[in-house]
């Protein structure tokens, strides 16, 4: 039972759509359509001015107008421009006076006005619509027609635009499909060219860095306790970079953006504050709130945020104090990263330090609607700031 009313439910929403639906928004037309369009709107405008048999001056200049009306509304409201010529050609005798001649239920302005029309119809709707579209003009036709030997004729003519336009939106539709595909592919390609110079440079270097560090005991005999320490914590740490670049080398090359290993969140913060003290940073923290709660996406760009701050206080401030405070308040988490640069020649300028990470972390602080600031502090030293809403 199902099955039989389906089609039957699919036809009246059809038939719906097409007497009382919307009717629009029409393609975006270019300007080249929207001048085609405005010729056609005059030419049909000047055919029903000019009927085969003439009807009073006042009908005339309604008709026309209507007419020019209804070409110029294909432009925004393709099924709202067929409604009124259809009106207009059921009220054809009412209009002029007459019947067409050789039993044609259209006159010229009309039948001109039609082309543009349906094939805006065709265009900009689905095939169920377009068969009502057809179905009701021939309808309308077959009652005012003379001669009903014109009725095949009128219909064949009336489903050549509506077929058109149709075509014309599928043939965009490919073409859109294949610009997508195209740009899919060249940012799967892209990717993976990215993956590549990441394993053959980045991680042999990464790898190369922690043989070295835990062969350094064995290459040089008798070092103390706390350079042993020293190498370790290098060879650790190039070891869970390799792990993090393997992570995002696997992504690069799915081209999913499925997470396969657990991110770092929050949480982390603490342990990320930790490594980079026990690598020889002075490095202050401060945490007021709870961050056990925060959405996994905030989560892990604040990680991220501290992480990229905290890279960049070392390198470009190598020796300086560090102090990170994460602050989550109602609504609201707050991440301060910042360094004194007591130590470190400090850069002539912001724009200096506006590289990848500053603007990657500017991109994270944007996706999750906050806002970001970089720059020198008054006393010296580099401080970058994150607020974002948690509402």
């Amino acid at each position: 039972m199902k099955t039989t009313s389906a089609p039957l439910a699919a036809a009246g929403r059809a038939l719906g759509q097409a007497v009382a639906g919307g009717g629009g928004p029409a393609v975006a037309p270019g300007r080249t359509h929207q001048a085609l369009i405005g010729l056609a709107a005059v030419v049909a405008g000047v055919l029903a001015f000019f009927p085969a048999d003439r009807a009073n001056e006042g009908t005339r200049v309604l008709a026309a107008a209507l007419t020019m009306f209804a070409v110029g509304l294909t432009l925004v409201r393709p099924l709202w421009s067929w409604r009124v010529l259809i009106v207009m050609v059921g009220c054809a005798d009412q209009l002029y006076g007459i019947h067409a001649r050789f039993g044609w239920p259209w006159t010229g302005g009309f039948a001109f006005a039609a082309i543009p029309v349906l094939a805006a119809v065709g265009r900009n709707h689905r095939p169920g619509v377009l068969a009502w579209v057809w179905l009701i003009s021939t309808g309308v036709s077959a009652l005012l027609a003379n001669v009903r030997g014109e009725l095949v004729v009128i219909s064949v003519l009336l489903a050549v635009p509506l077929a058109f336009g149709w075509l014309v939106s599928r043939l965009r539709g490919a073409e859109r499909d294949l610009e997508a595909e195209s740009a899919r592919r060249a940012v799967l390609e892209e990717r993976a060219r990215i993956a590549r110079e990441l394993h053959d440079v980045v991680a042999h270097h990464m790898s190369v860095l922690a043989m070295r560090a835990d062969s350094a005991r064995y290459r040089f005999p008798g070092l103390d306790d706390g350079l042993r320490e020293e190498f370790q914590s290098i060879q650790d740490t190039a070891r869970n970079g390799m792990t993090e670049m393997r992570r995002m080398l696997g992504l690069l090359r799915a081209g999913t953006g499925q997470e396969t290993e657990p991110q770092p969140g929050a949480e982390q913060i603490e342990q990320l504050v930790e490594r980079v003290r026990a690598a020889g940073t002075d490095v202050r923290f401060e945490l007021r709130g709870d961050y056990r709660g925060l959405p996994e996406g905030v989560g892990l760009s604040a990680y991220r945020i501290v992480q990229e701050g905290l890279s960049n206080a070392v390198r470009h401030a190598p020796g300086a104090p560090v102090e990170v405070f994460v602050h989550v308040g109602p609504g609201q988490l707050r991440l301060v990263v910042q360094d004194t640069g007591a130590v470190a020649r400090a850069p002539e300028d912001t724009a200096g330090r506006e590289k990848h990470g500053l603007l990657g972390m500017r991109e994270r602080a944007a996706a999750l609607g906050g806002t970001f600031s970089a720059g020198r502090r008054d006393g010296g030293g580099f401080a970058v700031v994150v607020t974002v809403p948690l509402d």
